[in-house]
């Protein structure tokens, strides 16, 4: 019959062996020696039997088409948590929760715009302001003369309404 040691020696064998099933696909050498070991071990025997009769009684479970697609969108997703979060901050603006903030953010938007808008109209009306200005001193320069009667002139703006009587009588 079997030792004590030698029980540690077949557990151990098996147990590699195991190991080696669960990383790659085994050689029929190492099938065939599986094999050895459960005939000599009938406990391990009835255990694996055990399993392979359990495993036997599950349904077949229908696997989506797109089953292989989705595991490696999903281990994607796993591989780059950084990159998902990144783009998620700003994605989150977006929601319906934040409409408030969105409101706001485009009022000051539309204030920014017409402020720029009133200050850059206000820039053009002094521009052109002192383009008159000038125009004008130009003038002054080349004929002194011509702007001497300039009160009179002033003054005719200024006079009272037309009398009609006088405008009747003159006619």
């Amino acid at each position: 019959m079997n030792q004590p040691g030698n029980n540690e020696q077949i557990d151990q064998q098996y147990s590699q062996l195991m190991q080696a099933a669960m990383e790659r696909e085994l050689t029929a050498e190492e099938l065939a020696r599986i094999d050895d070991l459960l005939a000599q071990n009938k406990a391990e025997l009835a255990d694996f039997e055990a399993v392979d009769h359990l495993l036997a009684k599950l349904p077949d479970v229908i696997v989506p088409s797109n089953f292989t697609a989705r595991v490696l969108d999903e281990a994607q997703r796993q591989d780059q948590p950084a990159q998902a979060l990144d783009q998620a901050w700003w994605q989150g603006l977006f929601s319906p929760q934040y409409r408030s903030i969105q409101l706001a953010s485009a009022a000051a938007v539309a204030l920014l715009i017409g402020v720029f808008g009133y200050q850059n109209h206000l820039d053009q009306d002094r521009a052109e302001m002192a383009e008159s200005l000038q125009a004008v001193a130009t003038i002054a320069e080349m004929a002194p003369g011509l702007l001497t009667d300039f009160d009179a002139i002033d003054a005719i703006d200024q006079s009272d309404p037309i009398d009609e009587e006088l405008w009747a009588a003159l006619k």
